[in-house]
């Protein structure tokens, strides 16, 4: 009897040790887990790129030109035609075109559009497929202004107006994306993330407008892809910013939408991104609060019951003639 409690004794010991060794075992792994996917996914480029508005595309470094996963390009206000934006989105587009070849050299791919010695475009090349810098251009409207449309009487998207830009301009007829959702620049961020990023995977993230619009959409892009639902590992967004010159509007309509941008980005700022900290969030105040996607406050707008949409200088900022 004696021996055979002893062999129980030892039998537990035993037992007691090689769980205690999986248990370890188990917690190590989790640790090098944790530790594998932290670095996957750290931002190599974190200490020169953290929180910068670039203001020139000559200011990015090349890592963060080489690495970058997708450009977009914000609408701003109601174009003239399908393949002209008003003038200061197209210095936007020019400004992306000009990165897409500067990532295909760094790269070591072939240029978006070469040019033969007449000066005429030759066919798009290499870069133009798969390894080609995505383009995603951003916006179905303004809700200050009238939608513009084509000769069949439908809308002519921002934008499409801006992927018609690039491709009419740049030759660029593959890997120009839309996003022809949006009316603002909340939902610019919104759709382009539910509708696109977090689907195709694209987290290294260039975000170009005007000077007078980007510290608003900073506040708003910073919120919406990286405070909303990113706590998680796996995904995390890397967002950089660039502004292009405010070129080709009059001192009084620069001056009042200035105005607006700072009202609105403190709004969100103090309100809505401490408010709203999930995209289940987020959706609901768009689908309940917001003015152009409530579905009553749509109707009211039909009516003539909507809410006030600026002021005339405001308007012109977003494409007024």
């Amino acid at each position: 009897l004696l021996h055979h409690n002893n062999r129980t004794m030892v039998e537990i010991v035993s037992n007691n040790k090689i769980k205690g060794h999986l248990r370890t075992l188990f917690f190590m792994v989790l640790i090098g887990m944790y530790i594998f996917w932290s670095i996957e996914d750290a931002d190599p480029f974190a200490d020169e790129t953290s929180a910068i508005i670039y203001k020139s595309p000559d200011d990015l470094p090349n890592s963060l030109i080489k690495n970058l996963d997708v450009i977009m390009v914000l609408g701003g206000g109601v174009p003239e035609s399908v393949e002209k934006p008003p003038f200061y989105v197209e210095v936007r587009c020019d400004v992306a075109a000009k990165l897409v070849g500067q990532h295909a050299e760094l790269n070591g791919h072939k240029s978006i559009a070469a040019k033969d010695e007449e000066g005429s475009k030759s066919q798009v090349r290499g870069s133009t497929t798969r390894e080609s810098l995505p383009i995603l251009c951003l916006s179905a409207g303004t809700a200050h202004l009238p939608q513009a449309l084509s000769s069949d009487g439908l809308p002519i998207w921002e934008g499409t107006a801006c992927a018609g830009y690039l491709i009419q301009k740049h030759g660029m007829s593959k890997n120009v994306y839309v996003e022809t959702t949006s009316f603002d620049t909340i939902s610019n961020a919104y759709f382009a993330r539910t509708s696109h990023t977090d689907i195709t995977g694209w987290r290294n993230v260039l975000v170009i407008t005007n000077q007078f619009h980007i510290e608003r959409t900073k506040a708003i892009f910073d919120w919406i892809f990286v405070q909303v639902d990113n706590g998680k590992i796996f995904n995390r967004y890397r967002m950089h910013y660039l502004s292009t010159p405010d070129t080709g509007l009059s001192e009084e309509a620069l001056a009042a939408r200035m105005v607006k941008e700072r009202n609105s980005e403190k709004t969100v700022r103090e309100n809505l991104a401490p408010t709203y900290k999930t995209l289940k969030a987020v959706w609901k105040f768009l689908n309940e609060s917001h003015s152009f996607y409530t579905s009553s406050k749509l109707i009211d707008r039909a009516k003539g019951k909507g809410d006030p949409t600026g002021s005339e200088l405001v308007k012109k900022s977003y494409g007024a003639m």
